[in-house]
């Protein structure tokens, strides 16, 4: 191995004599570490993209939610409350019951989501139940339940008066629109009694394990409930991202593909000039082996240099568009203010590792037609 690895670096190190074979590397590497940089720039700014969106749903969604696995209501809420928080004393515990109802204005009525929670104090829309309905902070709206009552006219649906307090962006997902009120008057709307459907569940510091945690935490108490954490509870949404990596990075990743099949070239036209020094090694006893692996090593010399300069050109490209904000986007559309880039270590490292394997794998196919060759064959023309 040292000789083959002796050969490859006086190889490498000659080039600047060659200038047509020089002309040719310079292209095949600059061709690798571009493509290198290109997917490294790709995946820090779809990695931004994404880091944002998972942080706005840490920040606005409930982590775990705790629901009957049958029925609608939860059987012995405050016990399984209590158990919580005496178990899980950091973490945020609310009360919720859900149901729909008819949301009426002045202007309109229209069908709406109706929640109450029990860190609810005032009743608040969203801004989409509010464009629909033509409300805004101070005005009353009137909130019609599906459940009704027995009165001296007969049965008739059970209503409530409120002032709209806050307008809130508008849940993911959400297509009729939510008003969210306290715990007490969303009871008494949807039930009639102090009821509660579900427990959802905050814990800012590690929100992606807490369902582990919570079911721990039960132990016996978790059967019959169904226990989601943030992937099950937003599973399109965190699958959908994933897709949109991996094919981000099979469609940059065809960058490297061209780049590798023009250091393929480069390779075979090192083997068709060298045939004949190929053929005295040869003949001095090298085995057929060394000189596959020798190829191999000229491959993996120029792509590891190409896969090296793009994989740092490209984290130097990313950290500085992301510092200094220089690709602005427009106001209240996206969650950012300019385009965010996020290098993550670990795509850099196995894009940098994709160089390599495709160096490797373009310089074997002309490394075999090398090894295979007669020693006769590369001296009968000198």
């Amino acid at each position: 191995m040292k000789a083959e690895l002796h050969i490859a670096r006086r190889y490498l190190i000659g080039l600047r004599r060659r200038t047509h074979v020089a002309t040719v590397t310079l292209i095949s590497l600059v061709g690798l570490a571009l493509g290198v940089l290109a997917l490294v720039v790709t995946l820090a700014l779809l990695e931004g993209f994404q880091s944002g969106i998972r942080n706005e749903l840490v920040a606005r969604a409930a982590h775990v939610r705790i629901a009957p696995a049958a029925g609608r209501r939860l059987e012995q809420p405050e016990r399984l409350a209590s158990v919580l928080q005496s178990t899980l004393p950091n973490v945020e515990l609310v009360r919720v019951v859900e149901g729909t109802g008819l949301v009426s204005s002045s202007a309109d009525a229209v069908p709406a989501s109706v929640v109450g929670r029990s860190d609810a104090v005032v009743a608040a829309v969203d801004q989409l139940l509010a464009a629909k309905v033509g409300v805004g902070v101070g005005d009353e709206v009137e909130v019609i339940s599906p459940r009704h009552r027995l009165t001296p006219m007969g049965l008739l649906p059970v209503r409530t008066r409120l002032k709209v307090e806050q307008i809130r962006p508008p849940p993911s997902g959400s297509e009729s629109g939510t008003i969210q009120l306290p715990l007490d008057v969303a009871q008494r709307l949807l039930w009639g009694e102090p009821a509660v459907e579900a427990l959802e569940l905050r814990d800012p510091g590690d929100p992606w394990h807490l369902a582990a945690r919570v079911r721990r935490a039960l132990g016996d108490d978790a059967a019959g409930l169904k226990i989601e954490g943030l992937e099950e509870l937003h599973r399109p949404l965190l699958l959908a991202l994933a897709l949109e990596r991996v094919m981000i990075f099979v469609a940059v990743g065809l960058m490297l593909v061209v780049a590798a099949l023009n250091l393929l070239s480069n390779v075979a036209m090192v083997a068709a000039e060298k045939r004949t020094d190929l053929a005295v090694l040869s003949g001095l006893g090298l085995p057929p082996s060394s000189l596959r692996r020798l190829f191999v090593l000229i491959g993996l010399g120029i792509g590891a240099t190409g896969a090296t300069l793009g994989a740092v050109l490209g984290v130097a490209v990313a950290t500085i568009l992301d510092t200094t904000g220089a690709l602005p986007l427009p106001r209240g559309v996206f969650l950012a203010s300019s385009v965010p880039f996020r290098v993550d270590p670990r795509m850099v490292a196995l894009v940098v590792a994709l160089a390599l394997v495709l160096a490797a794998a373009v310089s074997w196919l002309p490394s075999r037609m090398v090894a295979r060759r007669e020693p006769a064959e590369g001296l009968r023309y000198e």
